[in-house]
Protein backbone atom coordinates (compact mmCIF):
# COMPACT_ATOMS: atom_id res chain seq x y z
CA UNK A 1 0.00 0.00 0.00
CA UNK A 2 1.34 3.47 -1.14
CA UNK A 3 1.95 5.74 1.87
CA UNK A 4 -0.03 9.07 1.68
CA UNK A 5 1.44 11.78 2.76
CA UNK A 6 -0.25 14.06 5.15
CA UNK A 7 -1.60 17.74 4.17
CA UNK A 8 -0.80 20.60 5.60
CA UNK A 9 -3.18 22.13 8.12
CA UNK A 10 -5.00 25.03 6.74
CA UNK A 11 -5.13 23.10 3.61
CA UNK A 12 -8.65 23.16 1.48
CA UNK A 13 -9.53 20.10 0.79
CA UNK A 14 -13.20 18.53 -1.04
CA UNK A 15 -15.69 16.07 -0.44
CA UNK A 16 -19.21 15.00 -1.80
CA UNK A 17 -21.68 14.32 0.99
CA UNK A 18 -25.52 13.14 0.35
CA UNK A 19 -27.84 15.80 0.42
CA UNK A 20 -32.08 15.37 1.38
CA UNK A 21 -34.12 18.08 0.00
CA UNK A 22 -38.00 18.48 -0.33
CA UNK A 23 -40.15 19.99 -3.16
CA UNK A 24 -43.32 21.73 -2.81
CA UNK A 25 -46.52 19.61 -2.46
CA UNK A 26 -44.32 15.90 -2.42
CA UNK A 27 -44.71 14.08 0.56
CA UNK A 28 -40.78 12.24 0.66
CA UNK A 29 -37.08 13.90 0.93
CA UNK A 30 -35.24 13.97 -2.57
CA UNK A 31 -31.55 13.12 -2.13
CA UNK A 32 -28.81 14.91 -4.16
CA UNK A 33 -24.75 14.65 -4.33
CA UNK A 34 -23.03 17.73 -3.19
CA UNK A 35 -19.55 18.84 -2.79
CA UNK A 36 -18.31 20.74 0.32
CA UNK A 37 -15.16 22.50 1.00
CA UNK A 38 -13.54 22.29 4.63
CA UNK A 39 -10.42 22.96 6.13
CA UNK A 40 -7.64 20.73 7.97
CA UNK A 41 -7.74 21.74 11.32
CA UNK A 42 -5.45 18.58 12.58
CA UNK A 43 -4.84 14.80 12.13
CA UNK A 44 -6.25 12.26 14.80
CA UNK A 45 -3.69 9.74 15.47
CA UNK A 46 -4.95 7.11 17.82
CA UNK A 47 -4.63 3.84 15.96
CA UNK A 48 -4.52 4.98 12.04
CA UNK A 49 -4.03 8.52 11.36
CA UNK A 50 -7.50 10.59 10.27
CA UNK A 51 -7.50 13.86 8.83
CA UNK A 52 -9.47 16.43 10.85
CA UNK A 53 -11.30 18.91 8.81
CA UNK A 54 -13.65 21.75 9.77
CA UNK A 55 -15.74 22.97 6.99
CA UNK A 56 -20.02 23.64 5.77
CA UNK A 57 -22.23 21.01 5.49
CA UNK A 58 -24.64 21.15 2.93
CA UNK A 59 -27.04 23.28 4.56
CA UNK A 60 -24.54 25.48 5.84
CA UNK A 61 -23.89 24.55 9.09
CA UNK A 62 -19.45 24.59 10.52
CA UNK A 63 -18.93 20.61 10.77
CA UNK A 64 -16.28 18.74 11.85
CA UNK A 65 -15.34 15.66 9.61
CA UNK A 66 -12.81 13.04 9.48
CA UNK A 67 -10.87 10.83 6.87
CA UNK A 68 -8.19 8.07 7.14
CA UNK A 69 -5.19 9.07 5.08
CA UNK A 70 -6.20 6.49 2.57
CA UNK A 71 -9.02 8.21 1.58
CA UNK A 72 -7.47 11.35 -0.21
CA UNK A 73 -7.82 11.22 -3.85
CA UNK A 74 -10.81 8.22 -3.34
CA UNK A 75 -13.38 10.41 -1.51
CA UNK A 76 -11.48 13.04 -0.24
CA UNK A 77 -9.59 15.70 -2.70
CA UNK A 78 -7.23 18.45 -2.99
CA UNK A 79 -9.31 19.45 -5.86
CA UNK A 80 -13.08 20.80 -6.36
CA UNK A 81 -13.25 19.45 -10.11
CA UNK A 82 -12.28 16.17 -8.92
CA UNK A 83 -14.66 15.94 -6.24
CA UNK A 84 -17.57 17.08 -8.93
CA UNK A 85 -16.10 14.04 -10.63
CA UNK A 86 -16.78 11.91 -8.11
CA UNK A 87 -20.03 13.16 -7.28
CA UNK A 88 -20.94 12.62 -11.13
CA UNK A 89 -20.19 9.32 -10.22
CA UNK A 90 -22.07 8.60 -7.42
CA UNK A 91 -24.67 10.39 -9.71
CA UNK A 92 -24.95 8.16 -12.64
CA UNK A 93 -24.65 5.07 -10.29
CA UNK A 94 -27.55 6.15 -8.27
CA UNK A 95 -29.27 6.54 -10.91
CA UNK A 96 -28.63 3.21 -12.79
CA UNK A 97 -29.83 1.63 -9.50
CA UNK A 98 -33.10 3.45 -9.12
CA UNK A 99 -33.98 4.53 -12.32
CA UNK A 100 -37.38 2.92 -12.53
CA UNK A 101 -38.66 4.91 -9.41
CA UNK A 102 -38.87 8.34 -12.19
CA UNK A 103 -39.97 11.60 -11.81
CA UNK A 104 -38.81 13.53 -9.35
CA UNK A 105 -36.37 10.91 -7.75
CA UNK A 106 -34.79 10.49 -11.27
CA UNK A 107 -33.01 12.34 -13.07
CA UNK A 108 -31.45 13.96 -9.61
CA UNK A 109 -30.30 17.55 -9.19
CA UNK A 110 -27.15 18.37 -10.44
CA UNK A 111 -25.49 21.27 -7.82
CA UNK A 112 -22.21 20.15 -8.80
CA UNK A 113 -22.12 20.46 -12.67
CA UNK A 114 -21.11 23.72 -12.71
CA UNK A 115 -18.06 23.11 -10.89
CA UNK A 116 -16.74 20.49 -13.92
CA UNK A 117 -16.76 23.48 -16.05
CA UNK A 118 -13.46 25.19 -17.05
CA UNK A 119 -13.80 28.90 -17.54
CA UNK A 120 -12.47 28.44 -20.92
CA UNK A 121 -15.19 25.80 -22.14
CA UNK A 122 -17.88 28.78 -21.84
CA UNK A 123 -17.87 31.35 -24.25
CA UNK A 124 -20.18 33.91 -23.65
CA UNK A 125 -21.06 35.81 -26.40
CA UNK A 126 -22.39 32.39 -27.77
CA UNK A 127 -24.22 31.28 -24.82
CA UNK A 128 -28.04 31.77 -25.24
CA UNK A 129 -31.18 31.81 -22.80
CA UNK A 130 -32.31 28.09 -24.56
CA UNK A 131 -28.92 26.42 -23.14
CA UNK A 132 -30.83 26.45 -19.64
CA UNK A 133 -33.71 24.90 -20.09
CA UNK A 134 -34.55 24.76 -16.38
CA UNK A 135 -34.92 28.40 -16.37
CA UNK A 136 -37.62 28.54 -19.11
CA UNK A 137 -41.01 29.32 -17.73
Amino acid sequence: MARTKKPKIGTRMYSVHEHLYYIKNYPAPLLEYVVCVAEVTGFYTQGYTEVCLTGKDSDGYNTPYRYPLNKIGKSLFYTVKDAAEYAKMLTERYEHAWGWLGEPDIPMRRSWETLLLDNRDVDEGKMSLLDFQEMMP
